[in-house]
C-alpha cells in the first residue's frame, strides 16, 4: 500500500508545478497534515506480558539458618497442603502442578523481548529458562527411538526433571531461588530389568515453604518404589531414599501413570487399571513410604473392622480395564468431598470411566463405572446427525466440578484424519453417573497419526480447573477456553519437530483458589530448547465478547448439544467472529506479524511458524495482509516495535523486519501467492528504510565531524519540509525517521527544487561561494547516499521478491525510484556536479580544467568550432576523439598532480574536487539505472512517452559517460558502458583512452557483446572512413559478421563507398562471383576511364577465378590442391591444438585471437606442447622436445611450416588424446577432420611427403621417410607383445594382438586407404636407423635454424650450436629404442603384418572387382531385354 507521504503512483500528482509554489509537493504536503507528531501508542495487555519473564521470585533469604524439616502437618488445616507435587505421566512424562507466574515492572526495556517467542493479541509464549550442559548433554547422547525419556517440571518449586529407565537428572531452572544450583543424578528403581525397558514414572515433590529443594517420588513399571525427601539438602545426598515394592497383582502389568491426589499423597496406576494409593508419611507426620491396592471395599482399612471385612470378603480388587481388550488411559484428580480429608480421583480406561474417592484419613470408596465410549458416540451422533467411530485420550476436571474429556472423532475429515473434541460431563450428584451436556470439536487436524499411549498421545490440559484450557501434543499446544465461560477460542502453536514437548507442568492441586485468574499458563519442556511458558489472557477474551455484545442464544454451529439433563450454556460465539476481526486479512496479518517478529533474528525459537492458503492463484487476502505488515513497520506504527533511543539500531531493526515479511511469505511457498505488483510495493518499503539507513549513517557522521552550516544541509531541509506539510516539532529529524521514512522520495525531490535558489543566495560573496559549492557537494552525497543504499537493496533481494529483469513482463508497476521527478533530479545534479568540476577546476587544478575546456561532450550548446569537432581518420585502431586528451590520466596520477594538502574537502579545496569527481560515476550509474526502469515501466504500460523518454536518454548516456574521460575517470566509464551496454561509447573510449591497446580491447568486446558490437565497431570504422581497418578484420568470425554488414549496406545503398570497396573483401573469402559483381558495378558507376577500366578487368579477371572453381583440373591445379591440402592439415592441427588447450583451461577466449608472430599467449603455446607429449618423451628426448616447442609456435602463430617440420610435427608427438568434447563449438566437418588428422597422422605424413617429393632432395626425402618410420615402429612395445606371443599362442590371438598394433594402423591406412605404392613408400625396420643422417638432420637443418638470432620481441630463446650434442644424443636415444625393438622380433612381426595387410588389401580389391563385374552383366542382361522389347515391339506395329 502506497503511503500518503510516500512518492504519488502517477505522475499527474507528483511534480505537476502549474499550481504550485517554488517549494511545490501539495499532494505530498496535504497528506503529511494528517500525521501527528506524537509516539505511537502501546497496546496495555504488553505490561503484563513483559513484567512476568523478569520479575525476581521472591525466595526466602538463605542467610538464615536452615528450617526443621517441614513434613508435619497442620492440623485441622487440611487447605494448607504439607507436599506440594508435580505429576509425571509414564505415557509422555508430563508433569503438573500450580503456576506461579513470574511478575516483573512496568519499566521493562527492549531486552525483554529476547524471552519472548510469540506473542498475539491474546496468548503469549515466552522462553524461561534453557537447560544446564549435564541434561543437554544427556539428551544428546540419548536416541529417543530406542531410549524412553520421561521429562517434567514444577513451576512451584522451579525444579524439573529428564529420566531414562536408569537414570533422572533433577535441576533447578530458577537460579534466582537455587542455592546449589547443580544437576542432581538419581538412580531409578530397577534399572537392570531389561524385559522392561521403559521409562520411570516421576513426581517432583515440593517440601514445604522451601523453594530451593525438592523431593522425588519415582516408580518403575514394575512397581518398584523410590522416594527422595531432599534432593538437593539431603544429608545422606541422593544416595538416601525411601523403597517399596507394589506388589502388583497380575505380574504382566505394568506401572503407567502417577497422579497427586493430595498433599502428600499419590496413586500409581496401571496399564490394566489397578490403582495404587502411595503415601509419603504417616499419621504424626513423619517420612514413611507406604502403598496399597485400591479396593471396592466399604469398610475401614485399619483395626477390626478391616479384619472382619476381609474374612467376610468384603475387601474386592478389581482394575478399572473392563476386559482384556481394555486399558488406562489417564486419570484426573477432582474436588474435595463432604469426607475430611478426601478427594475425587477420576480413571479413564478405553471404554469405561469410574470415579473413586481417596483420602489420606479414610478408606478409599469406588462411587461408579460407566461406559463413556458408547454415551460420546450417541452424544456425537446427535449433535452432527451420524454415527461417528470415538475414542479418548485423556481427561481433567473444571473449576465448578465437570468433567472434561478429549476425545477423537473418526469420519469427519476426508481421508480418514481424526478430529479431536472436548466433551464436557455433568452431574446433579456426587454418586451419579454424570450426562455428556456439551462437545466442541476443534478445527485443528493432526496431521500425524493419534495414539492412546506412548508420546504420540495428546493431553488435556486446565490449569486451576479453567476456564482457560491446553491440548498437549507432541509438537504442537492448542489454547482453548472452556465453552461454559460463554466464549469460544482455539489457537494453535506448532514447534518445530527437534523441539518435541517432553514434558509439562499444570494446576492439579486442590482445592482451587477462590477467585479466577485473567491468565491461564502451561510451562512445558521442550527438547532443545527448555523450559517454555504458554498464557492465555482469559479476562481479555471475555471481556471483549462481552463488548461485543455476543448473543450467548443457542446456535448450533457453536458445536452445542442438548441432552435431558440441566441446560448447557451457549457456547457463545468465537473471537473474532465479527467481519472484521475473523477476516482472512486478519488472521494472515497476525500470522506474519508473528513471524516476523519472533521467528527473524532469532535461530533458536522452538517454534514453528507456517502460514497456507487455499486460493487459487493470487490471494488478496494475503496481500492485503502482507501490506498492512510491512506499512506498519514502514511507518513505525506496530505495536510489535519498540522505540529506541538509539535511532540507527531502530531503524536497522525496522529493515530487517519488512525484509523478514516477503521472506517469511517465501520459505512458506506463498510467494506465487502474491502479485508482482504487492511484491514491488513490499520491496519498496524495505527500499525506503534501506535509504534511510544510509542517510542517518550519513547524519551521524557528519554530526561527528562538527562541520560547517553546509554539512546542515539534510537536517535543515528535513524541518522545512515538514514544515511546509504543516508539522512543526523541536527535533524534526528524529521525528522524519521515525514516522515519515515513507516520504524519503518526497525529501529528495523537495532538496533539489529548493537546492538552486538556496545556492543563488550564497553566490553573492566569496565566502558564500565556498558554502555554495560545499552545499552542492552535500546534496550530492545525500541522492547518491538514499538511492545507492535503495538500489543495493534491490539487487540483492531481487531473487527473493522475484522482481528481477525477467519478471518485467509480468505486469507494469511504478516503483517510487522511476518517478519522473527522480529522473529530473539525477539529471541535474549530474550536471550541476560536472559544471561544479569545472569551476572548482578553473580556480585551484589547470590540468583537470584543460582537459575540460578542450572536451566537447554529446549534446554541447556550441560544438562549431572545428578544433572541437570529430575528425576522420583511415586507419580508426590510431584514431583518437581530439577534442577528449590524448591519454586519460588515472586516478593516482591525478590525485598526485593535485597535491592534496588536507583530504578534507572543508578545508581543501582539491580535497572538493577529487571529491566532486568521485561523485560523478555513482551519479551516472543512478541516473541510466531510473532511465532504465523508468523506460521498461512505460514500454510495459504501452505508453506514449516511451520514445521520448528513449531519446532523451540516448542523448543523455553518452554525454555523461564521455563526461568522466577529461575528469579522469574513464575506467568508471568503461564500466558504466559495458553494464549499460553503450556499445558506440564503449567503441569512441577504446579509441579515445586505450589506443596502444584498441586490439585487446576490440577482442574482449567482441567475445563479450558478439555480433552486436561488431557492427558498431564497422559503423564506427564506416563512419570515419577508416577502410584499411574496417577490411583487415584478424579474426575468422569478424570475415562473417563483416560480409553480412557489407551486404546489408549494399542492399540499402548499392553505389555507396561500402558497396565499391565489399568485393575487397569477398576475394577474401573466395566468393569471386560476388566480388566480381561488385566490381562490375563500380565500373559502371565509375567516373573516369581509366577507373572504370581497371574495374571491369578485374571483374573479368574474378569471372575467369569464379569459372576456374567448376573447371577442368590440371596439372597446375593438381599442385595448387597438393599446397592448399598441405594448409588445411596444419590448419586442422592448429584448430587440434587450440581446442586441446581450450578444453584445459577456463578462459577459452584468450587463445581464440591469433595474429602472425603474436606473442601474447606464450604460456598457451607452452600448455600445447605439453599436453600433446607424455613426461617419457620430453625426459628422454628432451632437444627434440623443445624442436617441437619451435613446431608448435609456428603452428599457432600460423606460419607455414615446411615439409620436413609437418612431419615432425605430426610424428613426434606421443600422446595426442580425442578432441570430441574439447571439438564441441566446432562445426561436425571440422572436428572430424581434425579426429582423422589425429588417427591417421603417420600415414598422412607419408602421404605429404610422397606429394612433396617432386620438390624435395633425395637426402631430404629419405630422411625424412626414415624419421616417420622410424617413430612409426617405435609407437608400439614389442618387447610386451613378445611378451604376450611367447609359448603356445594360436593362429587368431596371434593375428589379433598384431591387429591391435599402431603399425598395422599405419600399413593398413597406406596400402588400402591412401593406395601409396609398395616398396617405394615403406622401409624395413634395420633401415631407418638415424645414424647415417645425423649430419644432415643436425647440422644443416636444425642447428642452423636456432643458432640464428631470435626476432624482436619474440620473447622465444633459439637453441644455440651447443645443442648439437643434445639433438645427436636424442636422435641416438630413437636408435637404441629401435635396436632394442628389433631383438624382440620386430623384423619378423613387421613382415607378417605386411602379409596380412596386402592380404586383406588385395582380397577387398578382388571382391570389389567382383562386385563391379556382376554389376555389368545385370545391366549388359538389361539393355539386351530392352532391345528384344523393342523389336518384338516394331515386329508388332508392321
Amino acid at each position: 500500500m502506497q503511503n500518503a507521504a510516500t512518492l504519488p503512483a502517477n505522475s499527474a500528482e507528483f511534480g505537476q508545478q502549474q499550481d504550485q509554489d517554488d517549494t511545490g509537493y501539495s499532494a505530498a504536503q496535504s497528506s503529511l497534515h494528517k500525521k501527528q507528531a506524537v509516539e505511537p501508542k502501546r497496546p496495555v495487555w504488553l505490561a503484563p506480558f513483559v513484567q512476568r519473564v523478569h520479575e525476581p521470585r521472591v525466595t526466602e533469604d538463605i542467610s538464615e539458618p536452615e528450617k526443621p524439616s517441614t513434613l508435619q502437618q497442620k492440623k485441622d488445616s487440611e487447605d494448607v497442603p504439607i507436599f506440594g507435587a508435580s505429576a509425571a505421566s509414564g505415557r509422555m512424562g508430563l508433569a503438573a502442578e500450580n503456576m506461579k507466574p513470574v511478575r516483573g515492572t512496568e519499566a521493562d526495556t527492549l531486552q525483554t523481548t529476547d524471552h519472548i517467542l510469540l506473542r498475539g493479541d491474546k496468548h503469549a509464549v515466552f522462553d524461561v529458562a534453557a537447560f544446564p550442559d549435564a541434561v543437554r548433554r544427556q539428551l544428546g547422547s540419548i536416541d529417543p527411538e530406542s531410549v524412553p525419556i520421561a521429562a517434567g517440571l514444577s513451576s512451584e518449586s522451579s525444579f524439573a526433571f529428564v529420566a531414562t529407565p536408569t537414570t533422572c537428572l533433577v535441576w533447578s531452572y530458577d537460579n534466582a531461588s537455587s542455592v546449589m544450583g547443580g544437576v542432581y543424578r538419581l538412580a531409578m528403581p530397577d534399572p537392570d530389568d531389561a524385559t522392561d525397558f521403559a521409562a520411570p514414572l516421576v513426581a517432583l515433590v515440593s517440601v514445604g515453604e522451601i523453594q530451593s529443594d525438592v523431593g522425588v517420588l519415582a516408580c518403575s513399571a514394575t512397581g518398584q518404589l523410590r522416594f527422595w525427601d531432599r534432593v538437593a539438602f539431603g544429608l545422606g545426598g541422593t544416595d538416601r531414599f525411601h523403597s517399596r515394592d507394589l506388589d502388583l497383582p497380575d505380574a504382566s502389568d505394568r506401572c503407567v501413570q502417577i497422579s497427586e491426589s493430595f498433599a502428600g499423597l499419590f496413586v500409581v496406576a496401571t496399564a490394566k487399571g489397578y490403582l495404587f494409593q502411595v503415601s509419603l508419611q504417616d499419621a504424626q507426620g513423619n517420612i514413611e513410604l507406604t502403598a496399597h491396592c485400591l479396593s471396592r471395599s466399604a469398610g475401614a482399612r485399619t483395626g477390626m473392622l478391616s479384619r472382619m471385612s476381609s474374612l467376610l470378603g468384603g475387601s474386592q480388587i478389581v482394575a478399572a480395564a473392563a476386559d482384556s481388550s481394555d486399558a488406562l488411559v489417564s486419570m484426573a484428580g477432582g474436588g474435595r468431598t463432604e469426607i475430611r480429608h478426601s478427594r475425587e480421583l477420576y480413571v479413564l480406561t478405553r471404554q469405561r470411566l469410574a470415579k473413586w474417592v481417596v483420602s489420606r484419613a479414610h478408606p478409599e470408596r469406588f462411587m461408579y463405572s460407566m461406559d463413556i465410549v458408547t454415551a460420546l458416540a450417541q452424544a456425537a451422533a446427535q449433535r452432527l446427525g451420524m454415527d461417528v467411530d470415538v475414542g479418548v485420550y485423556d481427561i481433567a476436571t473444571t473449576r465448578s466440578g465437570d468433567v472434561c474429556v478429549l476425545a477423537g472423532l473418526q469420519g469427519l475429515q476426508s481421508g480418514g484424519r481424526e478430529q479431536l473434541a472436548v466433551c464436557i460431563l455433568r452431574s446433579s450428584r456426587v454418586s451419579t453417573e454424570p450426562d455428556v451436556v456439551g462437545l466442541w470439536s476443534l478445527r485443528y487436524a493432526p496431521d500425524a497419526e493419534l495414539s492412546q499411549s506412548g508420546p504420540s498421545c495428546p493431553r488435556l490440559v486446565l490449569p486451576e480447573g479453567g476456564p482457560g484450557m491446553f491440548v498437549v501434543l507432541r509438537t504442537a499446544v492448542i489454547g482453548l477456553m472452556v465453552p461454559t465461560a460463554g466464549a469460544l477460542f482455539e489457537e494453535v502453536i506448532s514447534f518445530r519437530a527437534e523441539d518435541s514437548i517432553l514434558g509439562i507442568s499444570t494446576a492439579l492441586r486442590f482445592p482451587y483458589v477462590q477467585h479466577e485468574s485473567s491468565e491461564s499458563n502451561l510451562v512445558l519442556m521442550c527438547a532443545g530448547t527448555g523450559v517454555l511458558q504458554v498464557c492465555i489472557e482469559v479476562g481479555k477474551i471475555i471481556s471483549a465478547v462481552t463488548s461485543a455484545g455476543v448473543d450467548t442464544g443457542a446456535d448450533a454451529d457453536d458445536g452445542e448439544i442438548r441432552t435431558n439433563s440441566a441446560a448447557w450454556p451457549s457456547l457463545g460465539t468465537r473471537i473474532g467472529k465479527a467481519p472484521r476481526a475473523s477476516s482472512p486479512e486478519r488472521e494472515y496479518q497476525t500470522q506474519i506479524e508473528q513471524a516476523v517478529f519472533f521467528r527473524f533474528g532469532n535461530d533458536h525459537n522452538p517454534l514453528l511458524f507456517t502460514i497456507k492458503s487455499q486460493a487459487t492463484g493470487v490471494d488478496p487476502a494475503l496481500e492485503t495482509a502482507a501490506l498492512r505488515v510491512s506499512q506498519s513497520i514502514l511507518d513505525n506504527t506496530s505495536h510489535f516495535i519498540v522505540d529506541r533511543l538509539d535511532l540507527g539500531s531502530h531503524l536497522n531493526e525496522r529493515l530487517r523486519r519488512t525484509r523478514a515479511v516477503m521472506q517469511f511469505i517465501a520459505d512458506s511457498g506463498l510467494a506465487s501467492k502474491i502479485s508482482r505488483e504487492t511484491r514491488v510495493q513490499l520491496c519498496a518499503h524495505s527500499e525506503k528504510l534501506a535509504a534511510a539507513v544510509a542517510l542517518w549513517t550519513y547524519q551521524n557522521d557528519v554530526w561527528a565531524a562538527k562541520r560547517g552550516a553546509a554539512a546542515q544541509l539534510l537536517d535543515n531541509l528535513v524541518a522545512s519540509f515538514l514544515e511546509s506539510a504543516g508539522l512543526q516539532t523541536r527535533d524534526s529529524l528524529r521525528m522524519f525517521f521515525r514516522q515519515h521514512v515513507a516520504a524519503i522520495g518526497d525529501v529528495l525531490v523537495f532538496m533539489q527544487r529548493n537546492l538552486a535558489a538556496l545556492r543563488r543566495a550564497l553566490d553573492d560573496s566569496e565566502s558564500g561561494r565556498r558554502d555554495s559549492q560545499l552545499v552542492s557537494y552535500e546534496a550530492n552525497r545525500v541522492v547518491v547516499g538514499a538511492l545507492q543504499a535503495a538500489f543495493v537493496y534491490r539487487f540483492q533481494n531481487a531473487t527473493l521478491y522475484d522482481i528481477d529483469g525477467s519478471s518485467e513482463s509480468n505486469g507494469a508497476f511504478e516503483r517510487w525510484t522511476e518517478h519522473p521527478a527522480i529522473v529530473d533530479l539525477l539529471v541535474q545534479r549530474l550536471e550541476g556536479s560536472y559544471r561544479l568540476c569545472r569551476e572548482i577546476s578553473g580556480q585551484h587544478c589547470a590540468s583537470v580544467y584543460e582537459r575540460i575546456v578542450a572536451t566537447t561532450l554529446p549534446s554541447d550548446e556550441d560544438p562549431s568550432d572545428a578544433s572541437r569537432s570529430l575528425a576522420i581518420f583511415d586507419d580508426a585502431v590510431s584514431i583518437s576523439h581530439p577534442s577528449l586528451p590524448d591519454a586519460a590520466e588515472s586516478d593516482s596520477s591525478e590525485e598526485a598532480r593535485m597535491r592534496l594538502i588536507s583530504d578534507d574537502p572543508y578545508v581543501s579545496s582539491l580535497a572538493l574536487l577529487r571529491e566532486t569527481i568521485d561523485q560523478v560515476g555513482p551519479l551516472a550509474n543512478l541516473c541510466f539505472r531510473v532511465f532504465v526502469d523508468r523506460i521498461t515501466y512505460l514500454q510495459a504500460t504501452g505508453s506514449s512517452e516511451a520514445h521520448v523518454l528513449v531519446y532523451r536518454y540516448d542523448a543523455v548516456r553518452p554525454r555523461y559517460l564521455l563526461c568522466l574521460v577529461p575528469l579522469a575517470r574513464a575506467s568508471v566509464a568503461f564500466r558504466l558502458a559495458e553494464e549499460y551496454h553503450d556499445l558506440a561509447s564503449l567503441v569512441t573510449l577504446v579509441f579515445t583512452t586505450e589506443r596502444s591497446n584498441a586490439a585487446i580491447y576490440l577482442r574482449k568486446y567482441v567475445e563479450r557483446f558478439g555480433r552486436d558490437f561488431a557492427d558498431t565497431l564497422f559503423a564506427y570504422y564506416e563512419k570515419r572512413q577508416a577502410w584499411a581497418s574496417l577490411l583487415n578484420a584478424q579474426d575468422s568470425s569478424f570475415d562473417v559478421w563483416l560480409k553480412e554488414y557489407v551486404e546489408k549496406r549494399t542492399e540499402r545503398d548499392p553505389h555507396g563507398l561500402v558497396a565499391q570497396i565489399g568485393w575487397i573483401h569477398d576475394v577474401k573469402m573466395n566468393d569471386f562471383s560476388a566480388a566480381a559483381t561488385k566490381l562490375a558495378r563500380a565500373g559502371r558507376d565509375s567516373a573516369e576511364v581509366d577507373q572504370a577500366r581497371t574495374m571491369l578487368s578485374l571483374s573479368k579477371l574474378a569471372f575467369v577465378a569464379a569459372e576456374c572453381q567448376d573447371g577442368a583440373r590440371n596439372e597446375v591445379h593438381a599442385r595448387l590442391e597438393d599446397a592448399l591440402e598441405m594448409c588445411e592439415v596444419q590448419e586442422n592441427l592448429s584448430q587440434y591444438l587450440m581446442a586441446i588447450v581450450r578444453s584445459n583451461r577456463s578462459h577459452a577466449a584468450e587463445i581464440s585471437w591469433r595474429r602472425r608472430d603474436d606473442v601474447s599467449d606464450k604460456k598457451a603455446v607452452l600448455d600445447a606442447a605439453m599436453l600433446t607429449t607424455t613426461p617419457e618423451i620430453r625426459h628422454e628426448r628432451p632437444a627434440l622436445y623443445i624442436v617441437y616447442n619451435e613446431l608448435v609456435r609456428c603452428i599457432w602463430n600460423g606460419r607455414m611450416l615446411s615439409v620436413e617440420d609437418l612431419v615432425d610435427a605430426l610424428t613426434f608427438p606421443d600422446n595426442m588424446p580425442a578432441t570430441d568434447s574439447a571439438l564441441a563449438s566446432c562445426s561436425s566437418d571440422d572436428a572430424e577432420q581434425c579426429n582423422a588428422l589425429i588417427r591417421e597422422r603417420y600415414s598422412l605424413a607419408i602421404d605429404i611427403l610422397s606429394r612433396a617429393s617432386i620438390s624435395l632432395s633425395e637426402q631430404t626425402r629419405e630422411a625424412a621417410l626414415k624419421t616417420i618410420w622410424r617413430r612409426v615402429f617405435l609407437k608400439d612395445d614389442w618387447s610386451g607383445i613378445r611378451k604376450r606371443l611367447g609359448g603356445n599362442v594360436p593362429d587368431s590371438e596371434l593375428r589379433a594382438e598384431l591387429a591391435r598394433t599402431h603399425l598395422h594402423t599405419v600399413l593398413e591406412s597406406c596400402l588400402a586407404t591412401r593406395e601409396l605404392s609398395h616398396p617405394d613408400w615403406y622401409l624395413l625396420p634395420a633401415d631407418v636407423f638415424a645414424a647415417a643422417d645425423l649430419d644432415y638432420l643436425v647440422s644443416a637443418r636444425l642447428a642452423p635454424r636456432f643458432a640464428s638470432e631470435p626476432d624482436a620481441g619474440s620473447g622465444w630463446q633459439p637453441l644455440t650450436f651447443t645443442t648439437v650434442p643434445a639433438l645427436n644424443k636424442d636422435y641416438g636415444e630413437e636408435d637404441s629404442r629401435l635396436r632394442a625393438a628389433i631383438k624382440c622380433g620386430l623384423d619378423s612381426y613387421y613382415a607378417e603384418i605386411l602379409r596380412t595387410v596386402t592380404d586383406q588389401v588385395n582380397q577387398c580389391r578382388l571382391s570389389a572387382d567382383a562386385d563391379a563385374s556382376d554389376m555389368d552383366a545385370a545391366s549388359s542382361a538389361s539393355t539386351e531385354a530392352l532391345d528384344v522389347e523393342d523389336e518384338d515391339v516394331r515386329m508388332e506395329s508392321d
